[in-house]
């Protein structure tokens, strides 16, 4: 089958979604093709924790350029933070309401100042009703839970102002495959659908907004810091658009970059396996490596949960190993029913309120001493976690921890029984892929521009060394998802 639209669309997540819309209002036709049917339409949006990072003041410029770690020039960043001051007045526009809820997770940085977090409103609801808390600098992230759930909401609002524009087609389950080029300009897409094949013809454009490598094991041995590495976002995100991109001349960039965390994997009755987004939140608990000590202040991955992953990717050149992969997250009953430990995002397994179920199925260890929870956990050094756990209550009684945890965090380990978490790196998605400038164009080595060829979103979105806030993934992915649309139309 043949058709054709001023812009052709490969995925259909925020940024995909901003392209389209932005694209849209001007009068333009859009088709977007998405990988996944409607009824499994997972992206890492709707899988996300639905926040979008905005600012209110152009200094957040500097702050991007801070967390870059000097990947990301500086008139990206610019264009990113000055688009961001006017993120929740581009989200009214299409009658998506926003209310503030934190700040960015760095304070230690210059331009911390200038960055805002907000969440989407329901249809109906006025964020002037809404009784929100805002945390201090160096506090948890949120002083209480998000007020209307994760990035499902987001996802719906989003897929509902598509749905209502005419001149934007949506084809789920339809893969693209390549990207076709016209006397050197990329023109369309060869892509497979549910009728077989397709071929898509773009008058001004192709914009790849289909997600990072998480799935793809090949790409992350190839290009992460460290293995095993586990992730928990959208298993439609295999690497299709790099291997695209590539194909026409593509530079890549930051592939060794990801938006990290602490995560757990357990396998399933069937032989399946499942990453989880674990909370490493007070009250009571440390990490120990692969020998039972403690290495580094646990609050960060309560406080930011992208910092602590760094601590984990350690290599020891004597031992020939990354001796804190797994870790081994150690606590007791008092945080077992605090809270539940992990979620694994919508659509996959649903994490029980009391951790009782997970604790039947073998994920969770346990026993009557920190000793013999750990061994059954796996951890080669049961008798050293025992005693790390031991000098990390004497600290809490001294109100002192020797790797700088706040007193406040400081709860000990001491009401049994006892149980034990193997954790990994991970997180929700990759940061590498195409280069691409502040217009949102694909670029090839020389950092010229493939004609035709725009992205946004985690494909090669221009997050460096640190995650800026809860919600910049989003934040980058609606502002530059329009962006591609708007230089698509003008070129």
């Amino acid at each position: 089958m043949n058709l054709e639209a001023d812009l052709v669309v490969v995925g259909f997540g925020a940024a995909g979604a901003a392209a389209a819309l932005t694209a849209a209002r001007a009068g333009a036709s859009v088709i977007i093709i998405e990988k996944q049917p409607a009824n499994r339409h997972l992206s890492s949006t709707r899988l996300s924790g639905g926040l979008i990072m905005t600012a209110n003041d152009v200094g957040a410029t500097t702050y991007l350029d801070a967390c870059s770690g000097g990947m990301i020039p500086t008139e990206i960043n610019q264009i990113w933070a000055e688009r961001a001051l006017n993120l929740q007045d581009w989200l009214a526009g299409f009658d998506i309401g926003s209310v503030v809820m934190a700040g960015g997770w760095h304070p230690k940085l210059p331009g911390f100042e200038a960055v805002e977090v907000v969440a989407p409103l329901p249809e109906g609801v006025d964020a002037s009703t809404l009784d929100i808390e805002l945390p201090a600098p160096g506090e948890l992230t949120f002083k209480g839970k998000i007020p209307f759930g994760n990035g499902q909401l987001l996802h719906d609002l989003l897929v509902a102002r598509v749905a209502n524009q005419a001149n934007i087609q949506v084809f789920y389950d339809c893969a693209a495959e390549r990207l076709i080029q016209t006397d050197g300009r990329v023109s369309g897409v060869e892509a497979n659908g549910t009728d077989g094949a397709l071929h898509l013809s773009a008058r001004k454009g192709v914009i790849l907004t289909c997600g990072g490598f998480e799935q793809d094991q090949e790409m992350i041995l190839n290009y992460l810091k460290a293995y095993p590495v586990y992730f928990y976002g959208s298993k439609a995100n295999t690497g299709d658009g790099i291997r695209m991109a590539q194909a026409v001349g593509a530079d890549l960039w930051h592939m060794n970059q990801m938006i990290g965390r602490a995560v757990a994997r357990f396998r399933h009755e069937d032989g399946t396996e499942t990453t989880f987004s674990v909370s490493l939140n007070p009250p009571g608990y440390v990490i120990v490596d692969k020998y039972g000590q403690r290495f580094a202040n646990e609050y960060l991955q309560a406080v930011s949960k992208a910092n602590f992953y760094f601590e984990l990717l350690t290599y020891d050149a004597d031992r020939l190993e990354y001796p804190r992969i797994p870790s081994f997250w150690i606590f007791d009953s008092r945080r077992l029913q605090a809270r539940p430990l992990a979620h694994a995002g919508l659509g996959y397994y649903p994490w029980s309120a009391d951790n009782l179920a997970e604790i039947d199925l073998g994920w969770i260890k346990q026993g009557a001493t920190v000793e013999e929870a750990v061994a059954a956990a796996g951890c080669s050094d049961p008798a050293m976690a025992a005693r790390t756990v031991a000098e990390y209550n004497a600290a809490c009684g001294a109100g002192q921890d020797p790797l700088g945890r706040p007193a406040s965090s400081l709860v000990p380990i001491d009401q049994g029984p006892f149980y034990c978490i193997p954790v990994y790196p991970g997180g929700a998605t990759t940061n590498g892929g195409p280069r691409r400038d502040a217009r949102a164009r694909v670029l090839d080595p020389y950092k010229q521009p493939i004609p035709g060829l725009f992205a946004a979103g985690e494909l090669g979105g221009p997050i460096g060394l640190l995650y800026p806030s809860p919600g910049s993934n989003l934040s980058e992915a609606l502002v530059f998802g329009a962006i591609a649309a708007e230089t698509a139309l003008s070129d």
